[in-house]
C-alpha cells in the first residue's frame, strides 16, 4: 500500500508544530527560571533547603563515579602525553593540547553525561509521580507557587552540580596525569600543572564554564518540564523519563555545538 504525499506532509506538519511548541515551553521555563533565580524572594529556607539536597543528590553523591573516570581520563592523557612526546618532543604543545581536550571538551561532556545519566531519570520520575499522585495540585491548593518551589532548585541544583563535577574532573585528571609523570620520568615537581594551567586562557575558562553550566541548566528545565506535565495513568511515567532523557542529551548536544561554533569561529 503506497503512502499519500498528504499523509507524509502530515505527520512532518504534526512534529514540526509539537517540536516548536515544545522548545517555546522550555525558552518559557528558561525566562521564568531566571526571573524566580534573581528573585530574593524566591529563596526563601524550604526552597534553599530543596536546593542543597539536589545538589547532594546530583552532584555529591556523584563524585566518586567523576573521580574514577577522571582517574582513568588522566592515565589515558599521561599515555597519549608520552607516545606524542616521543615523536614531537615538546611539552609546550603538549600542555596546549591538554587544556584543550581536557579542560574546553572531556570535563564539561563527561560531567554533563554523568548527571543526565545519574539523576534525571529520578528527577523526573519524582515529578512525574507528585504530578500524577496528586501532589502538585494539593501545593497548589494551598497557594504554594510549585514553579518555584519544585522547578527552581532543581533546574540550579542541575547546573551548579554540572560545573562542580566538571572542575572535579579537571583537577582529578590533571593530578593523576602529573603522578603518572612523576613517576616515570625526571620532570620537575609541579612542571605539568603549571604547564597546563600557564597555557589555560580565558577561552578555555568560557569554556568550561559554559558547556557545562548551561547544559545542566537546560537538563534541569528539561526534566521539570517533562515531569510537571506528565498526567493519566502511571504508566505514563517511564514515558516521561525517556523524553527527557533523550531530549536532554540532545539540548546538551546542540548547546556544545553552539558553544564550539562561538569558541572556534
Amino acid at each position: 500500500m503506497s503512502i499519500r504525499p498528504s499523509t507524509i506532509c502530515h505527520f512532518i506538519w504534526i512534529g514540526t508544530s509539537d517540536l516548536v511548541r515544545w522548545v517555546l515551553y522550555v525558552m518559557a521555563m528558561l525566562y521564568s527560571f531566571l526571573v524566580e533565580a534573581i528573585n530574593p524572594a524566591t529563596w526563601k529556607y524550604p526552597v534553599r533547603d530543596r536546593l542543597a539536597r539536589q545538589i547532594l543528590f546530583t552532584g555529591v553523591q556523584a563524585i566518586p563515579f567523576t573521580i574514577l573516570v577522571a582517574l582513568f581520563a588522566g592515565a589515558s592523557i599521561f599515555l597519549q602525553c608520552l607516545f606524542w612526546l616521543q615523536h614531537i618532543g615538546e611539552m609546550e604543545f603538549l600542555y596546549r593540547m591538554v587544556s584543550a581536550l581536557l579542560i574546553r571538551e572531556a570535563a564539561p561532556f563527561m560531567a554533563t553525561f554523568i548527571i543526565i545519566f545519574a539523576s534525571a531519570s529520578a528527577t523526573t520520575t519524582e515529578l512525574a509521580t507528585m504530578k500524577i499522585s496528586g501532589q502538585v495540585e494539593l501545593l497548589r491548593a494551598q497557594g504554594i507557587d510549585t514553579f518555584r518551589f519544585l522547578a527552581v532548585p532543581r533546574i540550579l541544583g542541575f547546573g551548579i552540580s554540572a560545573l562542580g563535577l566538571s572542575i572535579l574532573f579537571c583537577a582529578v585528571a590533571m593530578l593523576a596525569a602529573a603522578i603518572g609523570f612523576l613517576s616515570l620520568t625526571d620532570l620537575m615537581r609541579g612542571a605539568f600543572f603549571r604547564g597546563v594551567m600557564s597555557s589555560l586562557s580565558a577561552v578555555d575558562i568560557f569554556a568550561l564554564v559554559s558547556k557545562s553550566f548551561l547544559p545542566g541548566i537546560f537538563a534541569g528545565i528539561v526534566c521539570s518540564f517533562e515531569g510537571l506535565r506528565t498526567s493519566g495513568a502511571a504508566t505514563e511515567i517511564p514515558k516521561a523519563v525517556s523524553r527527557a532523557m533523550l531530549r536532554s542529551v540532545t539540548v546538551a548536544v546542540f548547546i556544545w555545538g553552539v558553544i564550539v561554533i562561538a569558541v572556534y569561529a
